[in-house]
């Protein structure tokens, strides 16, 4: 039978992720008591922790279970990955709302983004999930905490990345919330002139209209929902 002397902190971390995969609770929670929760923020594979695997289980019941116990053991919520992703970032590009949810009750940031400049935002809107991405606008844009005009380190937006992808969904909702996918052309050189003193002055340039951007990847069909 294990008992907690038998439990270092590697030993214990890979058997709560064993637990976990297994959806064993008991032992899941064994493991947490033993150590006093020393473990939640351990880092593994690629830098995950605990939680972040527990927002990638496929079952949704132990998805759900898991990640709560974590969270209610004060695991970090917006902890990085070596890629600079959070738990809240792969929960959505799985299209995993409920777990989404509970993160986000736990106070998980919907507008911290990776390595690459993706938010949780992008990740969803990449990858058509239309549930997820209307859930953070109804949640989120009211209150300031979502920049949709955020830009990766790429330029694309979070609807540039959807209509890229065809996902018709994401586009209108986030063209209702408020999402433009615009480029501002360079201002002509200004013209230095002299003023009634005879000391040089530069004009400002004039404001130029924004036109909408057409990319060659964004289908056709999607187009018109874009201008």
């Amino acid at each position: 039978m294990l008992k907690p002397r038998d439990l270092g902190p590697g030993a214990s971390t890979q058997t709560f992720l064993e637990a976990m995969r297994a959806g064993r609770m008991h032992l899941a929670r064994f493991v947490l008591d033993a150590v006093d929760g020393a473990i939640v923020d351990c880092r593994s594979d690629r830098g995950r922790s605990p939680l972040m695997y527990a927002v990638l289980l496929k079952d949704p019941a132990w998805r759900l279970a898991f990640a709560r116990l974590l969270l209610e053991h004060h695991a970090a919520v917006n902890l990085g990955d070596d890629a600079g992703r959070s738990a809240l970032s792969l929960a959505c590009e799985r299209g995993y709302l409920e777990v989404i949810k509970l993160l986000v009750q736990f106070g998980a940031d919907p507008d911290t983004v990776d390595a690459r400049g993706w938010s949780p935002l992008m990740y969803a809107s990449s990858e058509g999930r239309t549930a997820v991405v209307e859930w953070l606008l109804r949640a989120f844009r009211r209150f300031g905490q979502l920049r949709l005009e955020r830009a990766d380190r790429a330029g694309h937006t979070a609807l540039q990345l959807a209509a890229s992808g065809g996902h018709h969904g994401c586009v209108r909702a986030l063209r209702s919330a408020g999402a433009l996918l615009l480029i501002f052309p360079e201002s002509p050189s200004s013209q230095a002139g002299d003023d009634h003193d005879g000391a040089a002055s530069a004009a400002s340039p004039p404001l130029r209209a924004a036109r909408p951007v057409i990319d060659n990847n964004i289908p056709s069909s999607l187009q018109g929902l874009l201008m």
